[in-house]
């Protein structure tokens, strides 16, 4: 489990350093690929912040589960652990709410129909 969760983290630390650089992205539809959300390199900045801000509760998740003995976080680990899982949250709703969605360049079904 510990290397899983260590490789979770550096994936998220690697996504979240590459998107802070802002680059340009297609993020297709779960139902339908041939339309995406288009990111441009604010909401990319916020994805990656979500991303680095997930990778530290990763690190505080290890470090409390290190310290345990077997008895509940305390409650100001709680809150700060509740809020920061919000605020990643906000992150990845703005960084999508200021995408524009439409067609998806990237699709071949978008392809053929031009």
């Amino acid at each position: 489990m510990r290397t899983f969760q260590a490789f979770v983290i550096i994936l998220c630390l690697i996504g979240g350093l590459y998107l802070l650089q802002g680059p340009e992205f297609y993020w297709p539809d779960r139902f339908d690929p041939s339309y995406a959300t288009h990111l441009d390199g604010l909401s990319s900045r916020l994805l990656g912040l979500a991303l680095l801000t997930t990778a530290g509760l990763g690190f505080m998740i290890i470090r409390q589960a290190s310290n345990a003995q077997g008895t509940a976080a305390p409650k100001r680990w709680q809150w700060r652990f509740f809020l920061l899982l919000m605020l990643v949250i906000g992150l990845i709703n703005a960084a999508f709410h200021l995408g524009t969605y439409g067609p998806n360049p990237e699709s071949r079904r978008y392809s053929e129909t031009r």
